[in-house]
């Protein structure tokens, strides 16, 4: 029988001291854990065994997943649900030659995995809002289980999304057949790791430290991508995920970027980091220039930012006379935006 002091163990061994409304979550997916029974060839159908763990963003849902998989399913599947979709319609696409090609992907799957765990589950496309459900249905028979975490109820799943009556089965589908759990609270733990990070001092601003730290931050939403597209242009960035764009202020603010594809940048990523900071003076106008649209427009819409350089480089990193003007303005917001005050203010509205 699993036993929560094994997870508590192994998130303490990792520095992590669970809330009550986490630790309560635990002890409840433990305890309904206990009724699973594995399926037979008689009792195909074991739907009780699934969870949707839903809560605000930043709760710890993902640590939370990904403390139970260490602890008691270290051969599941992991993915973020962009990333499961895409290996679904990967596979899809493989098998579109025969008669019913998600009912392969289905076989496909249970061939590989026992339990699937789905992070940041969200329905957005229609092309997905029309497969999960039978997707889902179809692992639970054949005695897959599937653990989900969501920001949003299933009620409010694909809302005004198109066709969303053809999407009510897949909701009713999930309210009848997975522990639904709510993890309660308002604080945001990723925001508070990433405010009190002290991320000035120099032997932390490296890409090699940049991405350990939110490879740890991010759990596995970190990617290896190189390129991002905004208002259909391609740029170079350090990684990025669904959440977070990583930029190096000497390569990004080099390439011909304007205020449009930095409004972009707001609405499509919650978080943006940047390092590779450089010392600027006039040579460097039209850099700079860009960098302080970027900063104009990524505070007024109250962006969340994590900057990574040496404290004493803000009072130096720009030494020019032509944007002296424009320049005070930006200094002193980069000193408002390296404060921990900063992210807690976003936090509070």
């Amino acid at each position: 029988m699993k036993d929560i002091k094994v997870v508590l163990e192994n998130l303490s061994a990792q520095g992590i001291k669970l809330d009550d409304a986490q630790a309560l979550f635990l002890k409840a997916f433990i305890e309904q854990d206990s009724l699973y029974e594995p399926p037979t060839f008689f009792s195909k159908n074991h739907n009780s065994a699934n969870l949707y763990l839903w809560g605000p963003v930043g709760r710890g849902k993902t640590m939370l997943l990904q403390a139970l998989q260490d602890s008691y399913f270290l051969d599941a599947g992991q993915f973020h649900f962009i990333e499961f979709m895409q290996l679904v319609h990967k596979k899809l696409s493989e098998f579109s030659g025969n008669s019913d090609p998600l009912l392969k992907v289905v076989k496909s799957l249970s061939n590989d995995y026992k339990i699937i765990f789905i992070d940041e589950f969200q329905i957005e496309d229609i092309a997905d809002a029309m497969i999960i459900g039978t997707l889902i249905e179809a692992l639970s028979n054949k005695g897959i289980r599937v653990l989900i975490s969501s920001n949003s109820h299933p009620d409010n799943l694909y809302k005004d999304g198109l066709q969303r009556a053809k999407f009510l089965k897949t909701i009713k589908l999930i309210n009848k057949n997975f522990f639904i759990y709510n993890l309660i609270g308002n604080e945001d733990y990723r925001l508070r790791e990433i405010a009190k990070f002290d991320s000035s001092a120099e032997d932390i601003n490296c890409d090699n430290s940049v991405k350990d730290f939110l490879q740890q931050t991010f759990q596995k939403e970190i990617t290896e991508k190189s390129e991002f597209s905004v208002n259909n242009r391609i740029f170079n960035c350090l990684g990025c995920s669904d959440k977070f764009l990583w930029l190096s202020f000497k390569d990004f603010f080099s390439l011909p970027c304007a205020s449009n594809d930095f409004i972009e940048i707001v609405k499509k990523f919650e978080w943006v980091f940047i390092n590779n900071f450089h010392p600027c003076n006039d040579d460097h106008i039209d850099k700079l220039r860009r960098f302080i649209s970027f900063i104009d427009i990524t505070y007024q819409e109250k962006q969340k930012l994590k900057f990574f350089y040496n404290p004493n480089l803000i009072n130096n990193l720009y030494s020019g006379y032509q944007l002296q003007h424009l320049w005070a303005r930006t200094e002193s917001r980069l000193h408002q935006i390296a404060t921990t005050k900063y992210l807690q203010n976003l936090e509070k509205n």
